[in-house]
This record gives structure tokens, C-alpha cells and sequence, in this order.
């Protein structure tokens, strides 16, 4: 595999939660495996070792993810300031830029998992191999019901900023339907402790963002230094946990 292998990887990507640092760059952090809230360096935060260092396949996904977020956080800084002007450049960035996120977040609590697979060699025999999950994120590019948002020509919806208080996670990224069964008609995305952005349909109710995300995150939420809960959460991950005194959960899918 080309390049150098990244051996501290951040599973949300470090110049976008840094948003959340306070003067000292630090943020909470709640780890849902462990089901334990802590305070952490943006450095330190999420960071999971050779993370995206695939065990069996040859493509250089770290790269890969590097590129995304170089030209997504570019686009997210814009979407950032006070006249937010979208050009197609930015509007591909961002919309590649969460696609990463919510593929990475399907498998931000399987970091450690191994996966017995027959691998077929060119010379037609087989060999026992394991995937990891870098593998399996691989892998995952060619199944055909994971919903890619690409695919949605979202460039077309409306794109709005809306203020609020937020936190972010592996799970973020946020996918609304009218109904069940629906299309996709609305999603949403912290920008920043205090920014949403809103594609597509905007609500027609108020809705309880932080407890949306917090109950889609496999692995990871980060929150401003004194939002997040410390220390042991009770009861073990049942979805009842709210991360921080926050309102109860609204409808998405």
C-alpha cells in the first residue's frame, strides 16, 4: 500500500471538531463503547490507531480520507462565514465531505472487530484472511443499498445555516423523510457548536437535534468543554443517556 501509514486517526475529523475546543483546545468527549464521558485535546480526540489501515485490501483509504477532508473543511470554513457563497467547487466538497462522515460512522464502533473471509488469489487458490474494518469500509463502496448521498443531487435543494447550540458525533450526519418509506428530503449537519446546515425540506416543527445525534453515534460525541455529561453513564447504552440536559429525541431515519 502506497504512503505512510497513519498510525493516530482521528475517527472524526480533527480540524472540524476543533470548532468545539476552548482556549485551551479542549472539548468533551463522550466514548458510547465505553460508555464514559471525559474532557480531551482535539489532538487526543477520537483517535483510533491505524484506524483506516486496511489488513487485506491495497487501496490507500487514509489518502483517500485526507483528500475528502482537505477540500471539505475548505468548504465547511465557507460554509462557516457571514456570506456563505456557494459554487459548485464547494458544494461537491461538502457534499463528499459527508458522505465520509456517515460512511466512517457505520463502522465507528467496529474498530477492533475481525472478520473471517476467503480470499480468492489470482493464482486460483484460496487463502483464510480476516478483514478489518478498513477492509469492510472498503468493501462497502460497492453495496448497492447503502445510501450514498451523491446520488441524491442534493446540489440542486436549498442550503440553509441556522443557529442553534449543538454537539457532533460519528453519527452527525442526520437523514430526514416525510415519511416512512419516503425519499430523502432533508439533511442535516452541525457546521460548528453554534450552526446547522439545513439541505433540503426545512422542518415544518421544531426538532431535537443534539438527542438525534447523540442516539445515531455508534462511537463518538464531542461537545463544547462543560456540555457533555463526566464519567460513568447509567444505565449501559440503552438510548436514555441523554449526553447533555437536553430535550426528548424526534423522528428520523
Amino acid at each position: 500500500m502506497g504512503g505512510e501509514k497513519v498510525r493516530r486517526a482521528h475517527m472524526l475529523t480533527k480540524a472540524y471538531i476543533r470548532a468545539w475546543a476552548d482556549e485551551r483546545n479542549r472539548v468533551d468527549v463522550i466514548d458510547v463503547d465505553r460508555n464514559f464521558g471525559y474532557p480531551s485535546s482535539v489532538n487526543n480526540a477520537t483517535v483510533r490507531s491505524f484506524a483506516y489501515d486496511p489488513n487485506i485490501m491495497t487501496h490507500d483509504l487514509e489518502q483517500e480520507y485526507s483528500v475528502i477532508e482537505s477540500n471539505g473543511l475548505r468548504a465547511i470554513v465557507r460554509l462557516r462565514g457571514e456570506d456563505p457563497t456557494l459554487d459548485d467547487k464547494t458544494v461537491a466538497a461538502m457534499i463528499a465531505f459527508l458522505d465520509m462522515h456517515l460512511n466512517r460512522g457505520r463502522y465507528a464502533d467496529q474498530m477492533e472487530v475481525r472478520t473471517p473471509a476467503l480470499l480468492l488469489k489470482t493464482d486460483g487458490t484460496i487463502k483464510g484472511v480476516e478483514l478489518n474494518a478498513a477492509d469492510r469500509l472498503l468493501l462497502s463502496h460497492s453495496l448497492e443499498d447503502v445510501i450514498r448521498l451523491k446520488a441524491f443531487d442534493l446540489e440542486s435543494w436549498e442550503w440553509r445555516i441556522y443557529p442553534g447550540e449543538f454537539i457532533t458525533g460519528d453519527g452527525a450526519v442526520l437523514l430526514f423523510h416525510e415519511t416512512e418509506g419516503a425519499d430523502l428530503c432533508t439533511v442535516a449537519y452541525p457546521l460548528s457548536p453554534t450552526q446547522l446546515l439545513l439541505i433540503g425540506k426545512p422542518f415544518d416543527r421544531p426538532v431535537a437535534l443534539n438527542p438525534l445525534i447523540a442516539g445515531k453515534s455508534r462511537r463518538w460525541l464531542v461537545g463544547r468543554p462543560g456540555t457533555l455529561r463526566k464519567g460513568a453513564l447509567l444505565p449501559a447504552r440503552d438510548g436514555k443517556v441523554p449526553p447533555m440536559g437536553a430535550h426528548g429525541p424526534a423522528s428520523e431515519s
